[in-house]
């Protein structure tokens, strides 16, 4: 069974170094990353690119919702900052094909309002 950590704003393991440092320290195959873009823009560790080329080797999961730097909010797309044309060129780029999910607890009262308005921005977006 793969396990997949997901850094998450307010943990122990908040950022992309201490990711790296725990992924050093366990060293197993089955170890591997769970990206949340949005975490990344909370936490100012944006650029994505270098995140990705670093990681593709164990990037297992994506986890997308829009977000600004320093607020842990999960954002609706085009509520945030993040700019998903880069998001998408780059995992283009590494040729990712894992899981991508959009993570927005907080609209799950709006669920399937929520889910078509996600799906429409990704077609924007051709993705």
């Amino acid at each position: 069974m793969k396990i997949a950590f997901e850094p998450e704003p307010g943990m122990f393991i908040d950022t992309m170094d201490k990711f790296q440092q725990l992924h050093k320290a366990i060293s197993h195959s089955k170890f591997g990353l769970t990206l949340d873009i949005g975490h990344l823009e909370c936490m100012n560790e944006m650029p994505l690119l270098p995140h990705l080329d670093k990681w593709s080797s164990v990037l297992w999961n994506i986890h997308l919702e829009d977000m600004r730097p320093g607020v842990h909010d999960h954002l609706l797309p085009g509520e945030g900052s993040i700019d998903f044309a880069k998001v998408f060129e780059g995992l283009n780029k590494i040729k990712y094909e894992g899981g991508l999910h959009w993570e927005l607890s907080r609209h799950s009262h709006d669920a399937v309002e929520t889910a078509r308005k996600c799906r429409q921005f990704m077609q924007k977006q051709g993705y």
